[in-house]
């Protein structure tokens, strides 16, 4: 008893419910007293466009009826983006090549370590480098992001970060810093120095071995 059209509209609308009063009150679905009070509604589900950043955006409705319209109807949907700021500890500078899973809360078990077969909400993120990762078009909530590869030669962290995007935050940004530290060495130059060192004293004990014996000859001619 109603009529949908997606296609063609020139009212800024993405689609448009056409509802035939007269049809539904000739099918004996509506009464007379019904016409003009009979409550209709339309329940529909939205999804944020691919590649949507962080803002505020509005699904607008109205309904109108012949030489008139009612009041358009406006409600607000926010999406948020964080932004992760990777940095060497020992002197802040950002880091590239960090790579980074992000997961909703029920990932996280009580203990706050990830529960092994999680689905990630997003995964595959990397920082660039200035050492910053946008990730962009989430919804307020609680979210936990995973160290899944760290900065060559640098320590990942096996703890997750646990994050809080809170509804109505202005601007609809949340920013974040996680800091990685340098991988030990445990070798190179350290090494080489024990190494050195090690054949200058066997070289100062040839020395002294030889000396004596030299002086013997000298003696026993």
């Amino acid at each position: 008893q109603y009529t949908l059209v997606t296609a063609g509209l020139t009212d800024g609308c993405d689609f448009e419910v056409t509802v035939d009063l007269a049809a539904l009150y000739e099918a004996g679905l509506i009464s007379e007293d019904d016409l003009g009070v009979t409550p209709v509604t339309v329940t529909y589900t939205a999804t944020l466009k691919e590649g949507t950043t962080a803002g505020d955006y509005y699904n607008t409705a109205w309904v109108s009826y012949p030489n008139s319209e009612t009041e358009q109807d406006k409600v607000k949907v926010e999406t948020f983006k964080i932004d992760v700021f990777k940095y060497d500890q020992a002197d802040e500078k950002g880091l590239a090549g960090a790579e980074f899973a992000l997961y909703d809360e029920t990932a996280i078990d009580q203990d706050g370590n990830l529960i092994e077969g999680a689905t990630p909400v997003l995964e595959g993120i990397v920082s660039g480098e200035d050492g910053h990762v946008v990730i962009d078009g989430l919804d307020a909530g609680k979210y936990a992001l995973v160290e899944t590869k760290a900065p060559d030669n640098y320590v990942k962290s096996d703890t997750p970060l646990m994050l809080t995007i809170e509804a109505g935050i202005e601007p609809n940004v949340v920013n974040v810093k996680f800091a990685n530290s340098k991988i030990p060495h445990t070798g190179g130059m350290g090494t080489m120095l024990f190494t050195a060192s090690g054949m200058a004293l066997l070289a100062m004990a040839g020395a002294v071995m030889v000396i004596p014996h030299s002086s013997r000859k000298k003696e026993e001619r």
